[in-house]
Protein backbone atom coordinates (compact mmCIF):
# COMPACT_ATOMS: atom_id res chain seq x y z
CA UNK A 1 0.00 0.00 0.00
CA UNK A 2 3.26 2.03 0.54
CA UNK A 3 4.46 1.63 -2.21
CA UNK A 4 1.30 2.45 -4.32
CA UNK A 5 0.86 5.45 -2.34
CA UNK A 6 4.12 6.59 -3.17
CA UNK A 7 4.04 6.20 -6.72
CA UNK A 8 0.69 7.95 -7.44
CA UNK A 9 2.32 10.89 -5.27
CA UNK A 10 5.39 10.80 -7.44
CA UNK A 11 3.94 10.28 -10.57
CA UNK A 12 1.03 12.76 -10.19
CA UNK A 13 1.77 15.20 -12.38
CA UNK A 14 2.90 13.16 -15.42
CA UNK A 15 -1.17 11.54 -14.80
CA UNK A 16 -2.04 15.07 -14.56
CA UNK A 17 -0.19 16.20 -18.01
CA UNK A 18 -1.16 13.66 -19.98
CA UNK A 19 -4.92 14.23 -18.87
CA UNK A 20 -4.60 17.80 -20.33
CA UNK A 21 -3.04 16.64 -23.32
CA UNK A 22 -5.77 14.51 -24.25
CA UNK A 23 -8.02 16.89 -22.86
CA UNK A 24 -6.44 20.20 -24.44
CA UNK A 25 -6.83 18.70 -27.88
CA UNK A 26 -10.50 17.21 -27.73
CA UNK A 27 -11.25 20.21 -26.31
CA UNK A 28 -9.48 22.40 -29.34
CA UNK A 29 -7.72 24.27 -27.11
CA UNK A 30 -4.64 23.78 -29.20
CA UNK A 31 -4.91 22.66 -32.90
CA UNK A 32 -5.05 19.08 -33.51
CA UNK A 33 -3.22 19.60 -36.61
CA UNK A 34 -0.17 20.42 -34.53
CA UNK A 35 -0.49 18.05 -31.47
CA UNK A 36 -2.88 15.38 -32.04
CA UNK A 37 -4.31 13.51 -28.97
CA UNK A 38 -2.78 11.22 -26.94
CA UNK A 39 -5.06 8.38 -27.56
CA UNK A 40 -3.82 8.71 -30.93
CA UNK A 41 -0.61 8.36 -30.21
CA UNK A 42 -0.94 5.20 -28.12
CA UNK A 43 -3.26 3.75 -31.10
CA UNK A 44 -0.41 4.07 -33.64
CA UNK A 45 2.12 2.89 -31.05
CA UNK A 46 0.01 -0.42 -30.85
CA UNK A 47 -0.05 -0.91 -34.58
CA UNK A 48 3.39 -0.42 -34.72
CA UNK A 49 4.27 -2.73 -32.17
CA UNK A 50 1.93 -5.15 -33.55
CA UNK A 51 3.45 -4.98 -37.02
CA UNK A 52 7.15 -5.35 -35.52
CA UNK A 53 8.16 -1.98 -37.31
CA UNK A 54 8.44 -0.09 -33.44
CA UNK A 55 10.33 -3.17 -32.43
CA UNK A 56 12.80 -2.85 -34.96
CA UNK A 57 13.53 0.70 -34.65
CA UNK A 58 13.46 -0.03 -30.84
CA UNK A 59 16.10 -2.35 -30.18
CA UNK A 60 18.76 -0.64 -32.55
CA UNK A 61 18.08 2.19 -30.43
CA UNK A 62 18.78 0.65 -27.61
CA UNK A 63 21.64 -1.34 -28.85
CA UNK A 64 23.55 1.63 -30.08
CA UNK A 65 22.96 3.20 -26.35
CA UNK A 66 23.85 0.22 -24.40
CA UNK A 67 27.18 -0.31 -26.64
CA UNK A 68 28.34 3.61 -25.70
CA UNK A 69 27.35 3.44 -22.36
CA UNK A 70 29.47 0.37 -22.14
CA UNK A 71 32.71 1.46 -23.89
CA UNK A 72 31.95 4.78 -21.40
CA UNK A 73 32.02 2.31 -18.45
CA UNK A 74 35.10 0.29 -19.55
CA UNK A 75 37.07 3.51 -20.33
CA UNK A 76 35.71 5.79 -17.67
CA UNK A 77 36.33 3.59 -14.73
CA UNK A 78 39.55 2.69 -15.02
CA UNK A 79 41.06 6.40 -15.93
CA UNK A 80 38.39 7.86 -12.96
CA UNK A 81 40.75 5.01 -10.68
CA UNK A 82 43.80 6.10 -12.52
CA UNK A 83 43.42 10.16 -12.00
CA UNK A 84 42.92 9.07 -8.57
CA UNK A 85 46.52 7.71 -8.25
CA UNK A 86 48.22 9.96 -9.39
CA UNK A 87 49.55 13.23 -7.20
CA UNK A 88 47.50 16.03 -6.12
CA UNK A 89 49.92 18.55 -7.98
CA UNK A 90 49.34 16.33 -11.65
CA UNK A 91 45.39 16.34 -10.78
CA UNK A 92 45.93 20.05 -10.69
CA UNK A 93 47.44 20.29 -13.86
CA UNK A 94 45.78 17.97 -15.61
CA UNK A 95 42.16 18.92 -14.62
CA UNK A 96 41.58 22.07 -16.65
CA UNK A 97 42.61 19.88 -19.86
CA UNK A 98 40.06 17.37 -18.85
CA UNK A 99 37.25 19.82 -17.80
CA UNK A 100 37.54 21.90 -21.36
CA UNK A 101 37.56 18.30 -22.73
CA UNK A 102 34.00 17.69 -21.31
CA UNK A 103 32.86 20.49 -22.56
CA UNK A 104 33.39 20.38 -25.61
CA UNK A 105 29.76 19.97 -27.63
CA UNK A 106 29.40 16.10 -28.86
CA UNK A 107 28.29 17.29 -32.23
CA UNK A 108 31.73 18.83 -33.08
CA UNK A 109 32.83 16.17 -32.30
CA UNK A 110 30.68 14.08 -34.04
CA UNK A 111 31.58 15.81 -37.66
CA UNK A 112 35.41 14.83 -36.65
CA UNK A 113 34.51 11.12 -36.28
CA UNK A 114 32.61 11.20 -39.39
CA UNK A 115 35.96 12.55 -41.29
CA UNK A 116 37.87 9.46 -40.11
CA UNK A 117 35.35 6.74 -39.64
CA UNK A 118 32.40 7.92 -41.90
CA UNK A 119 28.62 8.23 -40.80
CA UNK A 120 28.21 4.59 -39.99
CA UNK A 121 27.62 2.37 -36.49
CA UNK A 122 30.83 3.25 -35.09
CA UNK A 123 30.24 6.90 -34.98
CA UNK A 124 27.13 6.76 -33.63
CA UNK A 125 27.92 4.68 -31.10
CA UNK A 126 31.14 6.82 -30.02
CA UNK A 127 29.15 9.71 -30.24
CA UNK A 128 27.28 8.45 -27.68
CA UNK A 129 30.21 7.25 -25.52
CA UNK A 130 31.79 10.52 -25.72
CA UNK A 131 28.99 11.90 -23.90
CA UNK A 132 28.62 9.28 -21.44
CA UNK A 133 32.54 8.80 -20.26
CA UNK A 134 32.74 12.03 -18.27
CA UNK A 135 30.00 12.10 -15.73
CA UNK A 136 31.50 8.69 -15.07
CA UNK A 137 35.19 9.51 -14.98
CA UNK A 138 34.71 12.43 -12.90
CA UNK A 139 32.34 10.51 -10.34
CA UNK A 140 34.67 7.74 -9.94
CA UNK A 141 37.68 10.38 -9.36
CA UNK A 142 35.32 12.20 -6.88
CA UNK A 143 34.26 8.65 -5.17
CA UNK A 144 38.33 7.66 -4.96
CA UNK A 145 39.69 10.62 -3.33
CA UNK A 146 36.56 11.48 -1.12
CA UNK A 147 36.57 8.02 0.20
CA UNK A 148 36.71 7.77 4.28
CA UNK A 149 39.88 8.70 5.24
CA UNK A 150 39.42 6.65 8.50
CA UNK A 151 38.69 3.45 6.74
CA UNK A 152 42.04 3.90 3.85
CA UNK A 153 44.66 4.75 6.87
CA UNK A 154 42.99 1.46 8.92
CA UNK A 155 43.67 -0.36 5.76
CA UNK A 156 46.77 0.53 5.43
CA UNK A 157 47.90 0.12 8.72
CA UNK A 158 47.10 -3.57 7.46
CA UNK A 159 50.05 -3.64 4.74
CA UNK A 160 47.84 -3.61 1.91
CA UNK A 161 49.54 -2.38 -1.21
CA UNK A 162 48.36 0.21 -3.89
CA UNK A 163 46.49 -2.08 -5.70
CA UNK A 164 44.87 -4.50 -3.45
CA UNK A 165 44.00 -0.83 -1.49
CA UNK A 166 42.36 0.18 -4.66
CA UNK A 167 40.33 -3.42 -5.39
CA UNK A 168 39.76 -3.93 -1.96
CA UNK A 169 38.92 -0.77 -0.23
CA UNK A 170 38.65 2.47 -2.40
CA UNK A 171 36.74 0.86 -4.95
CA UNK A 172 33.55 -0.08 -3.08
CA UNK A 173 33.78 2.99 -1.37
CA UNK A 174 33.45 4.98 -4.16
CA UNK A 175 30.86 2.85 -5.76
CA UNK A 176 27.91 4.96 -4.76
CA UNK A 177 29.79 7.72 -6.73
CA UNK A 178 30.47 5.40 -9.71
CA UNK A 179 27.00 4.92 -9.99
CA UNK A 180 25.39 8.44 -9.55
CA UNK A 181 27.56 9.13 -12.36
CA UNK A 182 26.63 6.22 -14.58
CA UNK A 183 23.19 7.13 -13.93
CA UNK A 184 23.55 10.56 -15.42
CA UNK A 185 25.16 9.16 -18.29
CA UNK A 186 22.41 6.80 -18.95
CA UNK A 187 20.44 9.85 -19.41
CA UNK A 188 23.05 11.46 -21.81
CA UNK A 189 23.22 8.23 -23.45
CA UNK A 190 19.48 8.52 -24.76
CA UNK A 191 19.55 12.45 -25.04
CA UNK A 192 22.59 11.65 -27.66
CA UNK A 193 21.52 9.12 -29.13
CA UNK A 194 18.34 10.74 -30.73
CA UNK A 195 19.76 13.51 -31.73
CA UNK A 196 23.01 10.95 -33.36
CA UNK A 197 20.43 9.10 -35.19
CA UNK A 198 18.73 12.30 -36.77
CA UNK A 199 21.97 12.76 -38.88
CA UNK A 200 22.84 10.52 -41.01
CA UNK A 201 21.01 7.34 -40.35
CA UNK A 202 18.76 4.40 -41.34
CA UNK A 203 17.35 3.19 -38.39
CA UNK A 204 16.27 3.65 -34.53
CA UNK A 205 13.81 6.18 -33.07
CA UNK A 206 15.80 9.45 -33.72
CA UNK A 207 15.35 8.06 -37.27
CA UNK A 208 11.97 7.70 -36.89
CA UNK A 209 11.02 10.91 -35.58
CA UNK A 210 13.46 12.75 -38.02
CA UNK A 211 11.39 11.15 -41.02
CA UNK A 212 8.16 11.85 -39.97
CA UNK A 213 8.96 15.49 -38.89
CA UNK A 214 10.15 16.07 -42.35
CA UNK A 215 6.72 14.35 -44.11
CA UNK A 216 4.55 16.09 -41.69
CA UNK A 217 3.62 12.75 -40.23
CA UNK A 218 2.81 14.58 -36.96
CA UNK A 219 1.17 11.51 -35.18
CA UNK A 220 4.14 9.20 -35.85
CA UNK A 221 6.27 12.23 -34.69
CA UNK A 222 5.25 12.48 -31.08
CA UNK A 223 4.91 8.43 -30.89
CA UNK A 224 8.67 8.32 -30.91
CA UNK A 225 8.94 11.54 -28.52
CA UNK A 226 6.58 9.50 -26.20
CA UNK A 227 8.50 6.30 -26.19
CA UNK A 228 11.85 8.33 -26.17
CA UNK A 229 10.38 9.79 -22.60
CA UNK A 230 9.02 6.79 -21.18
CA UNK A 231 12.35 4.66 -22.37
CA UNK A 232 13.67 7.90 -19.76
CA UNK A 233 11.81 7.15 -16.80
CA UNK A 234 12.17 3.28 -16.77
CA UNK A 235 15.40 3.54 -17.33
CA UNK A 236 16.09 6.27 -14.54
CA UNK A 237 13.54 3.95 -12.30
CA UNK A 238 16.18 0.95 -12.82
CA UNK A 239 19.09 2.71 -12.09
CA UNK A 240 17.48 4.44 -8.98
CA UNK A 241 15.94 0.67 -7.88
CA UNK A 242 19.51 -0.72 -8.59
CA UNK A 243 20.52 1.91 -5.94
CA UNK A 244 17.97 1.20 -3.30
CA UNK A 245 18.63 -2.80 -3.77
CA UNK A 246 22.48 -2.20 -3.61
CA UNK A 247 22.01 -0.17 -0.27
CA UNK A 248 23.20 3.24 -1.40
CA UNK A 249 21.07 5.96 -0.67
CA UNK A 250 23.61 8.72 -3.02
CA UNK A 251 21.53 7.12 -6.39
CA UNK A 252 17.79 6.77 -4.95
Amino acid sequence: MNVLTKLSKRYTAVIAFLVLWEASVRFEWVDPQFIPPLTRVLQFIGEQGATGALEHHLLISLGRAAGGLAIALIAGVPLGIALAGWSYKIRIAVGPVLEWLSHINPFVVFHIIIVFMGAGEPTKVSIIAWACIWPIMFSTLSGMIHADADIVKTARSFGLRRLRLTTKVLLPLAFPSILTGTRLAAGYALLFLIAAEMMGSTSGLGFMIYTAQANYQIVEMFSGVLIIAVLAIVLDGIMSAAGKWLGHPAIK
